[in-house]
C-alpha cells in the first residue's frame, strides 16, 4: 500500500509542477479535448484516489491514518456528488472560465498535497 501511496503522491507532485509551468496549455486542453470525457474521468480519479488514500490510512493507523480515512471519505462523497449533471457542468464551466493564476494556485496545491503525503509516509514509518 505504501508503494501505491508513494506513486500517487509523486504523481501529484509531477502533475502539479507540470501544471504550474503550463497553465495555458492545460486550460486549452481542458476546454477542448477533455470537456466531453471530463465528468467520467474525474469521477474515476476521485474513486481511485479515495480508495488508495483510504487503504493507506487503514495501513498507517493512528491519528495520521484517521486523517487520511476522513480525506478519503470526503473524496468519495465529492465523487458521488460530481456524477450529477448540473453539478459537474457547473464545476467544469467554472474551471473553464478561470484565469491561468487559478490553475497555478491549484498546481501549487497539488504539489503541497503530494509533499504532505510523502511527509506523512516518512513520519509514520519511524
Amino acid at each position: 500500500m505504501r508503494l501505491l501511496l508513494g506513486i500517487l503522491s509523486w504523481s501529484w507532485i509531477v502533475l502539479g509542477v507540470w501544471w504550474f509551468f503550463r497553465p495555458a496549455g492545460i486550460r486549452r486542453r481542458f476546454e477542448k479535448k477533455y470537456r466531453r470525457y471530463a465528468r467520467w474521468t474525474l469521477l474515476v480519479i476521485f474513486f481511485v484516489v479515495a480508495g488508495v488514500v483510504f487503504s493507506a490510512g487503514r495501513s498507517i493507523g493512528g491519528f495520521t491514518g484517521t486523517v487520511l480515512i476522513v480525506v478519503a471519505v470526503i473524496a468519495l462523497i465529492k465523487g458521488l456528488l460530481f456524477t450529477r449533471g448540473k453539478v459537474s457542468d457547473a464545476v467544469l464551466d467554472w474551471w473553464g472560465n478561470q484565469p491561468t493564476s487559478t490553475y497555478r494556485l491549484a498546481a501549487a496545491g497539488l504539489v503541497a498535497l503530494g509533499c504532505l503525503t510523502q511527509w506523512i509516509m516518512r513520519v509514520s514509518a519511524n
